[in-house]
């Protein structure tokens, strides 16, 4: 190529770098909820034994279950957002042009931000009270502030994808449901 001769090459979209990491963080973090609810499952499942086999359960396994599960939840929401997994009621935009419908994603993508990122922040709050007060699990006695601090990352990674996608990055392929 000669300085004459315009660039051929293909320009990385927007954002391809930032997008490419937050993708992968989400996945990432997916993973780990997977790895969470499969360790309820599995906690689940040695308790049932012992209860039935043994009649020695697992004491207190329903408080595991319950912060697991809340944990796993938060920790897949960020991979939800990046492929759009999210619910979408297209009803009133089916014939709206292109640039109507990607400016009504991107501006609900940024109410999506605030919201994961406020619910971020309440629960870092209540993550401190429930931290300096000793609340506990009536059973195990398992700190509840544990599970509280565990769902933070997931709602924060969330919050990042979605701003992202609200000026227009894009972080991943919009996976289509199976019809």
């Amino acid at each position: 190529m000669t300085a004459q001769e315009p660039d051929a090459r293909p320009r990385p979209a927007r954002g391809a770098g930032l997008g490419d990491i937050l993708n992968r963080t989400g996945i990432l973090l997916a993973y780990a909820g997977g790895l969470v609810v499969a360790g309820v499952g599995v906690m689940s499942a040695v308790s049932i034994i012992g209860r039935s086999a043994l009649r020695r359960p697992i004491t207190g396994d329903f408080e595991l279950v319950e912060i697991g599960i809340a944990v796993a939840g938060a920790l897949f929401l960020p991979y939800c957002q990046a492929t759009s997994g999210h619910i979408v009621v297209e009803f009133f935009t089916l014939r709206a042009g292109e640039w109507v419908r990607t400016s009504l994603d991107r501006f609900g993508a940024v109410l999506m931000a605030a919201m994961f990122l406020m619910v971020a922040w309440r629960a870092g709050v209540g993550t401190l009270d429930l931290y300096r007060n000793g609340e506990s699990s009536m059973l195990m006695r398992f700190p509840i502030w544990i599970g509280y601090a565990l769902t933070i990352p997931g709602l924060i990674v969330a919050g990042l994808i979605a701003l992202a996608q609200g000026v227009g990055v894009k972080v991943a392929e919009h996976v289509e449901p199976e019809r």
